[in-house]
């Protein structure tokens, strides 16, 4: 799962140029639920409307954000949640991606703060992804390409 997840984040970053047959394309980008996203799909936010969200309650999916979230950390039980958003994009196959996007704060093992890093929920397929090193790493991509 985290292999097609790096290889969508590096059709985010490359701008969807999938390179295969264009049918093979399509089956290979939505293969990890994703899509070929591209920055100018990403661009659009449209708000969730309450029909077009899971079962689950707003409530239900921060919590189990958080969960998954705090469980990327060195420490768990040190996470703190700054603000959060949750919001729904479109990609260029017109499917809706729900994502939660904020900043967690946490330690690590030897105590020392990691500071406010962001991170980014895929909501559908329960992955986190945290920020945690050089700003051109794959999960720091898709969290400028998806939640800015």
């Amino acid at each position: 799962m985290r292999m097609i997840f790096v290889c969508a984040l590096a059709a985010i970053v490359a701008g969807c140029s999938c390179y295969a047959p264009p049918q093979a394309s399509i089956d290979a980008c939505t293969a990890s639920g994703l899509a070929c996203l591209d920055r100018s799909s990403l661009s659009q936010t449209i708000e969730p409307e309450p029909a077009a969200l899971d079962a689950e309650t707003s409530d239900q999916v921060i919590a189990k954000a958080k969960i998954t979230v705090a469980a990327k950390l060195e420490d768990p039980a040190s996470a703190e949640f700054g603000e959060m958003k949750r919001t729904m994009r479109t990609n260029t196959l017109g499917h809706s991606i729900d994502t939660i996007c904020g900043h967690v704060k946490g330690k690590k093992a030897s105590g020392e703060s990691t500071g406010d890093r962001p991170f980014l929920y895929l909501v559908k397929d329960d992955e986190a992804y945290v920020v945690d090193g050089a700003p051109t790493s794959a999960a720091a991509t898709a969290y400028r390409n998806i939640c800015n």
